[in-house]
């Protein structure tokens, strides 16, 4: 962040001035400089007299008049907008449309000419915002890609070989949006290329509790067989580590009406998933699979591609109208009614099809090289704490066309960016620093935003405030999602209450609001989950870095539409006229989205102290702490875990954060605001605080996840666990009778009862 400092800073060389010195060169005596104070001391005494007489016959020629509008202009001048006031009057609908249409009209991946060019467009816009400095940060990484010139495809075949049916190599074209060249055939990023020929069976949504039915209730060897799972639930890449750990020879996924099709008319006339759609995405891991834990730098060690351990089984998405063609010759008994979707077919659980002179074929031809991808970073320098940042990303990559998933969100951080500078060119600069994020190839495993924490890793360790992500604004135009960490709760509150409702025909006028209205919540303020899981950009800055985060979006009624997600998600048919018609017309909540983040990144950026709650976080535990108790506490006590000591550290924290609390309240209500010394060391130990849940040495077998309280579940990296070690051991010892285990889980309560102390610790005047 040294680059053009010298254009904001001043030097001052040689200036030390001597008087000394100065005295002695210019050759003077005594006598002179008695000389010299005489004379000032009587020039003093004649100026005060003549001002004095001035003074009485004009004493109030100088003083406005009620009326006199020119003095009072010209005494006082018209006090400026408050920031938040010109955020939110700034944020302009049609510039965001604008910026989405442009960045839609055509495939954005990471690593292909579209993606690249987005880039670019980016860069030069953030420039021309008047920003301080825009940088591109580009890391050479190994990406995964299908083969155009021979697509995957699943097949059904008969038993010489003739090809009945077979998948779709790519979307067909619906409207002339969705009609592009440029569109990439359906796939799982970093499923290994391969065939599959096994007898198919179903496995629901490929849950380890599915695979577990099949294998211990109903005794199906799973071994060498092709799966056929159902997207939802979990993370799409569980499902083929569920099924590589279970020795079948590969996966099929499709997407079920029964989670993305409620209506009785399809895309391009609604927003529902047509029968031909299908969800492409990523079933690898985080980050760049040559350079684990560290950055992708031009000097950085990479392992061999053939030592990364990774997909071993070829995987594939297919459409639920393709699936229909599988499904509906599969044998075997019949589902278990929760098991069902929403299909004209009979699902059966297999193995193999009714009919035994059928056979099925999966063939995947994905390929992986190095290429490059860019994350545009942008920055606003503090003027009063330059060493603290308050960051906000994005990512700018898409599987096709993206006009929710991510570019709605890239869209309003453009125009976000827009204002910003606006501001900035008016004198309006934030007392702490702000950095704006867009990240390239989030899809394909959060890999720009990994590569460049760990990069920054010590500097953000230190000094990051807050992360604020927004992977897309609207999925649909009802009720504000937001995922947070306990300590950004209040501020996120906070924003809320100072941000209009969009919906202006409701009687709620603002949108905390609408929120709490719209939230279902019996709660007295809206819920929100502290489950951030890794499904975007936030992951690695949390789970890694102890950077409070939050993740928020716009979406859909779930009470109206019990469904897994928006249905059109990662296909073809993302397009601006799906944006336009049926998720956010005129682009109300889409600007709102703008207007939060802005507030809410201000409001953190000169808050003189950060309204980070400890005691939420000490709530949450001593919550987490009785669920444990109530699940397991009966095992626990036999087996002589000490979950007594766990207690104990959760109620050491809840004393000292309430002690914390108490002890600010009354420095802020005492002291000066100008005591910047003593804000600051309140600040640091807010910020630190959430460092604090971090362990050097991560989780069980997952050193990457280092959060001891919040980090994915082992077997859903969407989700997060609270006290992950602790859960998902307790889901090895359960499930998989991993009986050797209980010293494993033993030490991870010890674990989280020394980190929970630690905490504790943190908030105390000395701590030692």
């Amino acid at each position: 962040m040294d680059h053009n400092l010298r254009n904001t800073t001043y030097w001052f060389s040689n200036m030390t001035i001597d008087n000394e010195d100065v005295y002695k060169k210019a050759g003077w005596g005594r006598s002179q400089y008695a000389v010299v104070f005489v004379c000032s001391l009587l020039f003093m005494g004649v100026g005060i007299g003549i001002g004095y007489a001035v003074g009485r016959n004009n004493s109030n020629s100088n003083i406005p008049q009620a009326g006199d509008t020119a003095q009072e202009t010209a005494t006082k001048p018209p006090r400026s907008p408050h920031p938040i006031d010109t955020i939110l009057s700034s944020i302009n609908k049609d510039n965001i449309k604008q910026n989405l249409w442009k960045y839609t009209s055509r495939p954005r991946m990471s690593g292909t000419p579209g993606g690249y060019e987005l880039v670019q467009i980016l860069q030069e816009a953030w420039r021309s915002s008047g920003i301080d400095e825009v940088r591109v940060t580009p890391y050479d990484v190994l990406m995964s890609y299908p083969n155009r010139t021979n697509p995957n495809r699943v097949q059904l075949l008969t038993s010489s070989g003739q090809l009945i049916f077979q998948s779709a190599l790519f979307e067909p074209a619906l409207d002339s949006l969705s009609n592009n060249s440029e569109i990439i055939p359906p796939f799982n990023a970093y499923a290994a290329a391969g065939i599959s020929e096994g007898d198919l069976v179903y496995v629901n949504y490929g849950r380890i509790e599915d695979f577990l039915y099949l294998t211990q209730n109903m005794s199906i060897d799973l071994k060498g067989k092709t799966l056929i799972a159902r997207y939802g639930k979990i993370f799409r890449g569980d499902k083929v580590k569920n099924a590589q750990r279970f020795n079948a020879s590969g996966i099929i996924m499709y997407t079920d009406p029964s989670d993305f099709n409620r209506g009785n008319s399809t895309y391009p006339d609604s927003w529902w998933m047509p029968p031909s759609g299908l969800q492409r995405g990523t079933v690898g891991g985080d980050g760049d699979p040559l350079t684990p834990l560290y950055p992708a730098t031009d000097y950085a060690y990479r392992v061999k591609e053939s030592d990364v351990s990774g997909i071993k089984i070829p995987a594939q998405p297919i459409s639920y109208g393709d699936a229909q063609h599988f499904l509906s010759e599969m044998g075997g008994e019949e589902a278990p009614l929760e098991w069902r979707g929403a299909l004209p077919i009979t699902y059966r659980i297999g193995p193999g099809f009714r009919n035994s002179s059928l056979k099925m074929r999966l063939e995947v031809n994905n390929f992986e090289e190095k290429r490059t991808v860019e994350n545009v970073i942008g920055y606003i320098k503090g003027k009063t704490e330059p060493d603290r940042y308050i960051l906000l990303g994005n990512h700018h990559d898409a599987w096709v066309f993206g006009a929710i998933d991510p570019l709605s969100g890239t869209a309003v951080l453009t125009e976000l960016i827009r204002v910003f500078g606006e501001m900035l060119k008016s004198g309006t600069r934030p007392d702490r620093t702000i950095v704006f994020c867009a990240w390239g190839a989030e899809e394909h495993g959060l890999i720009g935003s990994t590569e460049w924490v760990e990069e920054y890793m010590k500097v953000l360790y230190e000094r990051a405030v807050a992360y604020l992500n927004v992977d897309y604004a609207v999925d649909y135009n009802y009720v504000l999602f937001a995922g947070t960490s306990p300590l950004l709760q209040d501020s996120l509150y906070q924003a809320t209450k100072q941000v209009p409702n969009p919906d202006t025909s409701s009687s709620d006028k603002t949108l905390y609001d609408a929120w709490k209205t719209r939230d279902n919540s019996n709660d007295l303020e809206p819920s929100v989950y502290y489950s951030l899981g890794s499904g975007s950009d936030m992951a690695t800055f949390y789970q890694r870095a102890g950077v409070p985060s939050i993740d928020m979006w716009f979406t859909y009624d779930e009470n109206k539409w019990d469904i897994l997600s928006y249905p059109v998600y990662h296909s073809a048919y993302e397009t601006v006229y799906l944006y336009e018609n049926f998720i956010d017309p005129g682009y109300s909540y889409t600007a709102t989205m703008a207007k939060l983040w802005g507030v809410l990144a201000w409001n953190i950026a000169n808050e003189k102290v950060l309204k980070f709650d400890v005691r939420r976080y000490a709530t949450a535990i001593n919550k987490f702490i009785g669920n444990l108790k109530t699940e397991f506490g009966a095992k626990w006590t036999k087996q002589n875990v000490n979950i007594g000591a766990l207690e104990s550290a959760a109620q050491n924290l809840t004393t000292e954060a309430e002690n914390f609390h108490q002890k600010v309240q009354s420095l802020q209500a005492t002291s000066s605001a100008a005591n910047v010394l003593q804000n600051r060391m309140i600040n640091d130990k807010l910020i630190q605080f959430e460092r604090a849940f971090i362990d050097c040495e991560g989780l069980p077998g997952r050193p990457m996840y280092k959060h001891v309280m919040f980090a994915p579940s082992l077997y859903d990296s969407y989700s997060d666990n609270s006290f992950p070690g602790i859960v998902d051991t307790m889901n090895e010892i359960e499930n998989q009778n991993a009986t050797a285990k209980w010293e494993v889980l033993k030490q991870q309560v010890s674990i989280a009862t020394f980190i929970i102390q630690s905490a504790a610790n943190t908030l105390k005047e000395v701590g030692l």
